[in-house]
């Protein structure tokens, strides 16, 4: 797992996934790659938890834990969705931390209570925001059907910061780059993002 400083207060931890087979049956023959972001105010959230698809949550604390954030000291899950890769490692969490509050859409919710029998969910509308102190407001924009039914954006403010969760996704991993302008003419060919 890599880990980015994007901004003031925000990191990336980006993982390259190879030989899965998406949803339990279609193979990726080039991989994939899933990002989580740490967002620190005096509060500090957690957008899209992922754990990859190996379903090992231990892998995400400890890369926490090596940019400086202990696990422990998570207030916020924000789940843009509820595909197992963004939301998979809730009910383990529990056994970490037991007073954190899941931020997602009435869509999510209701899956986040049957799923993992959560109850400290704040549902979310069209520009809710969260003020996580120090400058760090997050807002939130439900955008159903772009991906599945209970998708949202999150944004932070200050640092204009879109957390687009998988709307700009595509398979196939991204190896050492992570950003459009870091791409080599090949990984963009690969990708079909020239021209």
């Amino acid at each position: 797992m890599k880990k980015l400083k994007i901004a003031d207060g925000i990191h990336m931890l980006t993982m390259n996934v190879d030989d899965i087979l998406f949803e339990g049956i279609w193979e990726i023959a080039n991989g994939v790659t899933l990002n989580s972001y740490i967002v620190q105010g005096e509060k500090t959230a957690i957008i899209d938890g992922v754990i990859g698809w190996d379903g090992v949550p231990e892998t995400l604390y400890k890369n926490m834990e090596e940019i400086g954030v202990d696990p422990k000291s998570i207030d916020y899950l924000i789940v843009n969705h509820m595909e197992p890769d963004h939301s998979g490692w809730i009910s383990n969490f529990r056994k970490i931390k037991d007073d954190f509050t899941v931020i997602c859409t009435e869509k999510a919710a209701r899956m986040v209570k049957t799923f993992y029998d959560e109850d400290r969910v704040r549902i979310v509308k069209e520009g809710d925001t969260l003020d996580l102190g120090r400058g760090k407001v997050l807002s939130f924009h439900p955008v159903p059907n772009v991906h599945w039914p209970d998708t949202m954006y999150t944004y932070e403010r200050d640092t204009k910061t879109l957390f687009s969760c998988d709307m700009f996704g595509a398979f196939g991993r991204m190896n050492e780059h992570c950003f459009d302008d870091e791409l080599t003419p090949e990984e963009m060919d690969f990708l079909n993002l020239k021209g």
